[in-house]
Protein backbone atom coordinates (compact mmCIF):
# COMPACT_ATOMS: atom_id res chain seq x y z
CA UNK A 1 0.00 0.00 0.00
CA UNK A 2 1.26 3.06 -0.63
CA UNK A 3 1.46 6.15 1.34
CA UNK A 4 2.22 8.47 -1.28
CA UNK A 5 -0.44 8.44 -3.44
CA UNK A 6 -3.51 11.58 -3.46
CA UNK A 7 -6.33 11.57 -1.20
CA UNK A 8 -9.29 9.92 -2.93
CA UNK A 9 -11.19 12.31 -5.25
CA UNK A 10 -14.02 10.65 -5.03
CA UNK A 11 -16.17 9.27 -2.20
CA UNK A 12 -16.08 5.36 -1.94
CA UNK A 13 -19.04 3.41 -2.58
CA UNK A 14 -20.78 1.18 0.45
CA UNK A 15 -22.40 -1.99 0.30
CA UNK A 16 -26.32 -0.66 0.14
CA UNK A 17 -28.06 -1.21 3.58
CA UNK A 18 -29.39 -4.66 4.30
CA UNK A 19 -33.23 -4.39 4.67
CA UNK A 20 -34.30 -1.01 2.50
CA UNK A 21 -37.57 -0.14 3.02
CA UNK A 22 -38.43 -3.07 5.43
CA UNK A 23 -41.22 -2.08 8.20
CA UNK A 24 -39.79 -2.46 12.24
CA UNK A 25 -41.40 -5.63 13.94
CA UNK A 26 -41.82 -5.14 17.36
CA UNK A 27 -41.58 -9.14 18.07
CA UNK A 28 -38.37 -9.06 16.57
CA UNK A 29 -34.85 -7.25 18.29
CA UNK A 30 -32.39 -5.68 16.20
CA UNK A 31 -28.40 -5.36 17.07
CA UNK A 32 -25.46 -3.72 15.45
CA UNK A 33 -22.29 -5.64 15.66
CA UNK A 34 -19.53 -2.77 15.58
CA UNK A 35 -15.74 -3.51 15.48
CA UNK A 36 -13.58 -1.16 17.59
CA UNK A 37 -10.07 0.26 16.99
CA UNK A 38 -10.10 1.29 13.74
CA UNK A 39 -9.19 4.78 14.76
CA UNK A 40 -6.17 3.84 15.28
CA UNK A 41 -3.88 3.47 11.66
CA UNK A 42 -1.77 0.69 13.42
CA UNK A 43 -4.74 -1.32 13.47
CA UNK A 44 -5.73 -0.97 10.45
CA UNK A 45 -3.38 -1.67 8.64
CA UNK A 46 -2.30 -4.90 11.35
CA UNK A 47 -4.87 -6.59 13.34
CA UNK A 48 -7.93 -5.76 11.37
CA UNK A 49 -6.57 -6.66 7.88
CA UNK A 50 -6.15 -9.95 9.32
CA UNK A 51 -9.26 -10.36 10.36
CA UNK A 52 -10.88 -8.67 7.17
CA UNK A 53 -8.97 -11.63 5.08
CA UNK A 54 -10.35 -14.21 7.25
CA UNK A 55 -13.71 -12.64 7.20
CA UNK A 56 -13.77 -12.85 3.63
CA UNK A 57 -12.84 -16.69 3.74
CA UNK A 58 -15.50 -17.50 6.29
CA UNK A 59 -18.04 -15.60 4.26
CA UNK A 60 -16.88 -18.10 1.21
CA UNK A 61 -16.75 -20.77 3.27
CA UNK A 62 -20.47 -20.31 4.96
CA UNK A 63 -22.32 -17.74 3.55
CA UNK A 64 -25.23 -18.13 6.09
CA UNK A 65 -26.21 -14.65 7.39
CA UNK A 66 -27.06 -16.75 10.69
CA UNK A 67 -24.07 -18.12 11.07
CA UNK A 68 -20.68 -17.54 8.86
CA UNK A 69 -21.47 -14.21 7.02
CA UNK A 70 -23.81 -11.68 9.55
CA UNK A 71 -23.93 -8.23 8.74
CA UNK A 72 -20.51 -6.64 10.63
CA UNK A 73 -19.67 -2.85 10.79
CA UNK A 74 -16.06 -1.88 10.93
CA UNK A 75 -14.51 1.41 12.51
CA UNK A 76 -12.30 3.04 9.99
CA UNK A 77 -10.43 5.89 10.35
CA UNK A 78 -11.39 8.80 7.63
CA UNK A 79 -7.37 9.64 8.24
CA UNK A 80 -6.55 6.37 5.75
CA UNK A 81 -8.54 8.62 2.72
CA UNK A 82 -5.07 10.37 2.35
CA UNK A 83 -2.06 8.73 4.81
CA UNK A 84 -3.34 5.64 2.57
CA UNK A 85 -6.02 5.36 0.21
CA UNK A 86 -4.61 2.05 -1.36
CA UNK A 87 -5.56 0.78 2.16
CA UNK A 88 -8.90 2.61 2.45
CA UNK A 89 -9.84 1.18 -1.75
CA UNK A 90 -8.99 -2.72 -0.17
CA UNK A 91 -10.97 -3.06 2.74
CA UNK A 92 -13.93 -1.49 0.59
CA UNK A 93 -13.72 -4.09 -2.04
CA UNK A 94 -13.15 -6.74 0.73
CA UNK A 95 -16.77 -5.70 1.64
CA UNK A 96 -18.00 -5.97 -1.73
CA UNK A 97 -17.22 -9.33 -1.75
CA UNK A 98 -18.96 -10.35 1.69
CA UNK A 99 -22.28 -8.43 0.58
CA UNK A 100 -22.17 -8.16 4.11
CA UNK A 101 -19.54 -5.81 5.72
CA UNK A 102 -19.74 -1.72 6.52
CA UNK A 103 -17.59 0.90 7.25
CA UNK A 104 -18.50 3.42 9.87
CA UNK A 105 -16.06 6.60 11.50
CA UNK A 106 -14.34 5.72 14.95
CA UNK A 107 -14.25 7.91 18.10
CA UNK A 108 -14.98 10.18 17.71
CA UNK A 109 -15.63 10.96 13.90
CA UNK A 110 -13.01 13.26 12.51
CA UNK A 111 -10.77 12.82 15.14
CA UNK A 112 -9.82 10.78 17.74
CA UNK A 113 -11.07 13.02 20.70
CA UNK A 114 -14.17 14.14 22.57
CA UNK A 115 -16.44 16.52 21.17
CA UNK A 116 -18.42 16.85 23.66
CA UNK A 117 -16.04 18.87 26.09
CA UNK A 118 -15.54 21.70 22.95
CA UNK A 119 -15.95 25.25 22.42
CA UNK A 120 -18.67 26.09 20.12
CA UNK A 121 -16.61 27.16 17.48
CA UNK A 122 -14.41 24.18 17.59
CA UNK A 123 -17.48 21.48 18.08
CA UNK A 124 -19.22 23.02 14.37
CA UNK A 125 -15.98 22.84 12.59
CA UNK A 126 -15.38 19.13 14.54
CA UNK A 127 -19.16 17.83 13.04
CA UNK A 128 -18.73 19.69 9.61
CA UNK A 129 -15.36 18.04 9.27
CA UNK A 130 -17.17 14.71 10.19
CA UNK A 131 -19.81 15.05 8.13
CA UNK A 132 -17.64 15.79 5.33
CA UNK A 133 -15.59 12.45 6.29
CA UNK A 134 -19.01 10.68 5.85
CA UNK A 135 -19.67 11.85 2.41
CA UNK A 136 -16.03 10.78 1.61
CA UNK A 137 -16.31 7.31 3.24
CA UNK A 138 -20.20 6.59 1.96
CA UNK A 139 -21.26 6.29 5.29
CA UNK A 140 -24.29 7.64 7.95
CA UNK A 141 -22.57 6.82 11.03
CA UNK A 142 -19.51 7.46 13.83
CA UNK A 143 -18.61 6.18 16.88
CA UNK A 144 -18.62 8.93 19.66
CA UNK A 145 -17.24 8.44 22.57
CA UNK A 146 -17.38 11.16 25.85
CA UNK A 147 -16.11 11.33 29.58
CA UNK A 148 -18.48 9.60 31.44
CA UNK A 149 -19.40 12.89 32.92
CA UNK A 150 -20.15 14.41 30.36
CA UNK A 151 -23.36 13.09 28.14
CA UNK A 152 -25.52 15.52 29.15
CA UNK A 153 -24.05 18.38 27.73
CA UNK A 154 -22.97 16.67 24.89
CA UNK A 155 -26.85 15.53 24.59
CA UNK A 156 -27.73 19.35 24.76
CA UNK A 157 -25.36 20.40 22.07
CA UNK A 158 -22.97 18.34 20.19
CA UNK A 159 -25.84 15.45 19.14
CA UNK A 160 -28.15 18.13 17.81
CA UNK A 161 -25.79 19.67 15.37
CA UNK A 162 -25.75 16.85 13.92
CA UNK A 163 -29.46 16.54 13.43
CA UNK A 164 -29.63 19.63 11.64
CA UNK A 165 -28.09 18.09 8.49
CA UNK A 166 -28.81 14.47 8.82
CA UNK A 167 -25.97 13.10 6.87
CA UNK A 168 -24.62 11.65 10.42
CA UNK A 169 -27.83 9.61 11.03
CA UNK A 170 -26.33 6.85 13.72
CA UNK A 171 -23.83 7.91 16.46
CA UNK A 172 -22.28 4.74 18.35
CA UNK A 173 -21.96 6.09 21.88
CA UNK A 174 -18.85 4.85 23.84
CA UNK A 175 -18.15 5.29 27.53
CA UNK A 176 -15.19 6.60 29.20
CA UNK A 177 -14.19 5.15 31.31
CA UNK A 178 -15.87 2.23 29.82
CA UNK A 179 -17.43 0.49 33.45
CA UNK A 180 -18.86 3.71 34.50
CA UNK A 181 -22.60 3.41 33.98
CA UNK A 182 -23.98 6.09 31.70
CA UNK A 183 -26.91 8.01 33.52
CA UNK A 184 -28.12 10.20 30.71
CA UNK A 185 -29.84 6.92 29.75
CA UNK A 186 -32.80 5.59 31.60
CA UNK A 187 -33.45 2.26 33.23
CA UNK A 188 -34.51 0.41 29.34
CA UNK A 189 -33.72 3.42 27.38
CA UNK A 190 -31.30 1.84 24.66
CA UNK A 191 -31.14 5.28 22.19
CA UNK A 192 -32.17 9.11 21.74
CA UNK A 193 -33.47 10.39 18.76
CA UNK A 194 -32.68 13.91 17.57
CA UNK A 195 -35.37 15.71 15.17
CA UNK A 196 -36.23 12.71 13.93
CA UNK A 197 -33.41 12.12 11.76
CA UNK A 198 -30.22 11.13 14.06
CA UNK A 199 -30.23 8.38 16.68
CA UNK A 200 -27.44 8.63 19.66
CA UNK A 201 -27.41 4.54 20.58
CA UNK A 202 -26.59 3.67 24.49
CA UNK A 203 -23.19 2.42 25.29
CA UNK A 204 -22.67 -1.35 25.13
CA UNK A 205 -18.94 -2.53 25.05
CA UNK A 206 -17.91 -5.73 24.66
CA UNK A 207 -14.53 -6.58 26.09
CA UNK A 208 -13.80 -9.60 25.44
CA UNK A 209 -14.10 -13.40 27.51
CA UNK A 210 -11.48 -13.83 29.91
CA UNK A 211 -11.85 -12.50 33.59
CA UNK A 212 -11.22 -9.17 34.10
CA UNK A 213 -9.23 -7.42 37.60
CA UNK A 214 -10.35 -3.82 36.63
CA UNK A 215 -13.40 -3.41 39.05
CA UNK A 216 -16.82 -2.88 37.94
CA UNK A 217 -16.10 -4.45 34.24
CA UNK A 218 -17.91 -7.77 34.51
CA UNK A 219 -20.59 -6.65 32.47
CA UNK A 220 -17.72 -5.85 29.66
CA UNK A 221 -16.62 -9.01 29.85
CA UNK A 222 -18.76 -11.74 29.61
CA UNK A 223 -18.86 -15.13 27.61
CA UNK A 224 -20.05 -15.32 24.48
CA UNK A 225 -23.11 -17.59 26.12
CA UNK A 226 -23.81 -15.07 28.79
CA UNK A 227 -23.71 -12.23 25.89
CA UNK A 228 -25.67 -13.93 23.70
CA UNK A 229 -28.25 -14.79 27.03
CA UNK A 230 -28.27 -10.45 27.42
CA UNK A 231 -29.37 -9.74 24.05
CA UNK A 232 -31.86 -12.99 23.79
CA UNK A 233 -33.47 -11.15 27.27
CA UNK A 234 -33.83 -8.08 26.06
CA UNK A 235 -37.19 -7.20 25.63
CA UNK A 236 -39.03 -7.84 22.09
CA UNK A 237 -38.38 -4.77 19.66
CA UNK A 238 -35.22 -3.56 21.03
CA UNK A 239 -32.36 -2.01 19.04
CA UNK A 240 -29.27 -1.76 19.95
CA UNK A 241 -25.55 -2.56 19.21
CA UNK A 242 -22.81 -3.98 20.90
CA UNK A 243 -19.38 -2.19 20.47
CA UNK A 244 -16.09 -4.98 19.98
CA UNK A 245 -13.19 -3.51 21.46
CA UNK A 246 -9.65 -6.09 21.02
CA UNK A 247 -7.93 -3.82 23.69
CA UNK A 248 -9.58 -6.00 26.23
CA UNK A 249 -8.90 -9.40 24.50
CA UNK A 250 -12.08 -9.56 22.06
CA UNK A 251 -11.70 -10.96 18.84
CA UNK A 252 -13.29 -11.45 15.87
CA UNK A 253 -13.93 -15.19 16.78
CA UNK A 254 -15.66 -13.75 19.51
CA UNK A 255 -18.38 -12.19 17.35
CA UNK A 256 -18.25 -16.13 15.44
CA UNK A 257 -19.13 -17.92 18.49
CA UNK A 258 -21.78 -15.18 19.77
CA UNK A 259 -23.77 -15.13 16.74
CA UNK A 260 -25.05 -18.86 16.25
CA UNK A 261 -26.41 -18.41 20.05
CA UNK A 262 -28.88 -16.04 19.33
CA UNK A 263 -32.14 -16.66 19.65
CA UNK A 264 -34.35 -16.39 15.93
CA UNK A 265 -36.13 -13.35 16.91
CA UNK A 266 -32.70 -11.88 17.17
CA UNK A 267 -31.38 -9.81 13.98
CA UNK A 268 -28.31 -8.58 13.40
CA UNK A 269 -28.21 -5.67 10.64
CA UNK A 270 -25.85 -3.03 9.63
CA UNK A 271 -26.02 0.12 10.89
CA UNK A 272 -28.01 2.08 8.49
CA UNK A 273 -30.73 -0.49 9.26
CA UNK A 274 -30.56 0.04 12.95
CA UNK A 275 -31.44 3.60 12.77
CA UNK A 276 -34.32 2.64 10.49
CA UNK A 277 -35.13 0.77 13.47
CA UNK A 278 -34.80 3.09 15.57
CA UNK A 279 -36.31 5.79 13.67
CA UNK A 280 -39.44 3.31 13.00
CA UNK A 281 -39.55 2.69 16.81
CA UNK A 282 -39.56 5.90 17.85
Amino acid sequence: FSPKKPAMPEPLQQNPKQLPGIPYNDSRTYMALVVGDGDNIGYVKGEHFDWMSKRVKACKQDPSPRSGCFPLVWTQSPHALHLAPDMMKWYYNQAKQTTQDYFVLPPSGDLYSYPGIMEDDDQVRFVANTERDCKLMNTSATVDWEWFGTWPEAIKRLFPRYAKNGIVRGLFAVNVPFMIPVFAFAEGEFYKIFENSTVLFRPRSWRGEAKSKIPFSHKEYLSAKDMASEINNYPKGTVSYIYLTSDGGARLESLYKLVPLLDEHVSIVDHDTLVDMALQRG
